[in-house]
């Protein structure tokens, strides 16, 4: 969409006319119906973690938890999902990395909903309503160290982190967000305080029908 991608390079380089803040704007006004499996891009983590914990006790299905396996190093600032991954059937969830199987039946930031859960299985259903069961992927902490004498950097693995891939959300934040794409945004950009912020957020959705905005976008908030 050659105007949305207009649109969008007016606003990275900060050079946004009246034309694109109406355009942009009129995505503010939408209704309940049109947002299917969308996603919120918020600006705090505090919004993120409301809304998702929210959303998921409004579920009345049973509360499942799934621990995470942990092997010598591996802080909680590296965790790439909940340790304690908290899950009830009909939550909205993303895949937080791609599938390496020959089937590819999922990416990083593709969407979903919990459609079963058993003490060590979970499925998960698409908006296309085809279902796939998800296995545990294990992340390493790696440490790299420089060996003089064969002047080549070498890798050590220092820990290990095995869980589902994926994770809550209703709603992540525009950081997390970043090289993903989504094909329904919900942007809450109301409280847009980085530079690139608004960018980022906006550049997340495929297409300008796909974008809704929670609330007017101000001149102010583009940085």
């Amino acid at each position: 969409e050659k105007e949305f991608i207009n649109l969008l390079n007016n606003v990275r380089v900060n050079e946004v006319s009246e034309e694109d803040l109406i355009a942009l704007n009129a995505r503010s006004e939408f209704s309940e119906n049109e947002l299917g499996d969308s996603i919120i891009l918020a600006t705090h983590n505090a919004i993120v973690e409301s809304t998702n914990q929210t959303k998921l006790s409004e579920l009345e299905a049973e509360l499942f938890t799934f621990e995470a396996e942990l092997t010598d190093e591996f802080p909680s600032k590296l965790h790439p999902t909940n340790q304690h991954l908290s899950l009830k059937v009909g939550a909205q969830i993303m895949f937080i990395k791609n599938d390496i199987g020959v089937s590819k039946r999922y990416f990083n930031g593709k969407i979903g909903k919990i459609s079963s859960l058993e003490e060590d299985s979970i499925s998960v259903v698409f908006e296309d309503e085809s279902i796939i069961k998800v296995e545990q992927s294990t992340w390493s902490n790696i440490r790299y160290t420089y060996n003089a004498a064969t002047k080549k950097v070498e890798e050590k693995i220092i820990g290990t982190f095995k869980q589902f891939p994926i994770r809550l959300a209703w709603a992540i934040t525009v950081h997390k967000s970043q090289g993903l794409t989504f094909e329904k945004v919900i942007a809450d950009l109301g409280n847009a305080f980085a530079a690139g912020q608004v960018y980022v957020a906006l550049s997340r959705c495929v297409s300008m029908n796909g974008l809704y905005l929670k609330s007017r976008i101000n001149r102010s908030a583009i940085k």
